[in-house]
C-alpha cells in the first residue's frame, strides 16, 4: 500500500506542475535532436496529462489487483482480531488476584498491543491511500491549467470527473480500510466484551 501513496504523491507533483514537465521533455527532446518544431507547445502538455491519466489508471489496476490479493485475508484477520481482544479481556477478568499473576498480565497487555496495533497499520494505510487520492483532484485543480488552451483542459476535466470516487481497500468487500473502521473495530471488541462478561456474571 505504501507504493501506492508514492505513485499517487508523484502524479499529484505531476499535475501541479505540468507544464514543466512539458517543458522538460520538450528539452529533452531537443537535446536528442527528436524534437519536431511543427509541434506546438500544447503538445507536450497535452502528451504530460495524457501520461498523468495512464498513470492513474495504472495506479487503480494496482489498488484493484491489491485489493482482491489481500481482501479475504484482511476480512478474516478483522474478525479474529475482535475475537481475540474479547478473549484476552475475558482472560483479564479470570484472574482473581492479580496482584500475583504479574507476569501473565504484562504477556496479556503486550499480546493485546501486538494485536491492536497490526490492525492499526493496516487501517492506517487504507486511510492514507483515501486521502491521498482525494488530494489528487486538488493536484489537478491547482495546476497551471489557465494558461492552456480548450482542447487541454478537456484531459484535465476528464481526469477530475474519474477522480471523484477516492480510492479506498476493502477488507472482504464488508469494511473499508481506514481508521474510521479501526474505531468501530474496537467498538465492536467492547460490545462483545461487555456481553461476555455479563454472561459470566
Amino acid at each position: 500500500m505504501i507504493i501506492t501513496v508514492g505513485q499517487i504523491e508523484i502524479l499529484a507533483f505531476n499535475l501541479r506542475n505540468f507544464d514543466k514537465v512539458a517543458e522538460r521533455q520538450r528539452s529533452r527532446d531537443v537535446a536528442e535532436n527528436k524534437y519536431i518544431e511543427e509541434y506546438p507547445e500544447q503538445y507536450y502538455v497535452r502528451a504530460v496529462l495524457k501520461d498523468c491519466i495512464v498513470h492513474h489508471n495504472c495506479i487503480i489496476r494496482y489498488v484493484s489487483m491489491i485489493e482482491s490479493a489481500f481482501s479475504l485475508a484482511s476480512a478474516l484477520q478483522f474478525m479474529l482480531s475482535v475475537m481475540v481482544l474479547c478473549l484476552i479481556g475475558i482472560q483479564f477478568l479470570s484472574i482473581e488476584n492479580p496482584a500475583s499473576h504479574p507476569m501473565q498480565i504484562a504477556w496479556m497487555g503486550i499480546y493485546l498491543t501486538c494485536m491492536l496495533i497490526e490492525v492499526f497499520i493496516l487501517c492506517w494505510f487504507g486511510d492514507e491511500l483515501i486521502w491521498k487520492s482525494t488530494d489528487l483532484r486538488k493536484a489537478a485543480f491547482e495546476g497551471p491549467w489557465m494558461n492552456s488552451d480548450r482542447k487541454t483542459n478537456m484531459f484535465i476535466i476528464i481526469f477530475l470527473e474519474r477522480c471523484k470516487r477516492p480510492l479506498r481497500l476493502t477488507a472482504g468487500k464488508i469494511f473499508t480500510l481506514s481508521l474510521d473502521t479501526y474505531t468501530v473495530l474496537i467498538n465492536w471488541s467492547y460490545k462483545a466484551f461487555a456481553v461476555m462478561r455479563n454472561m459470566k456474571k
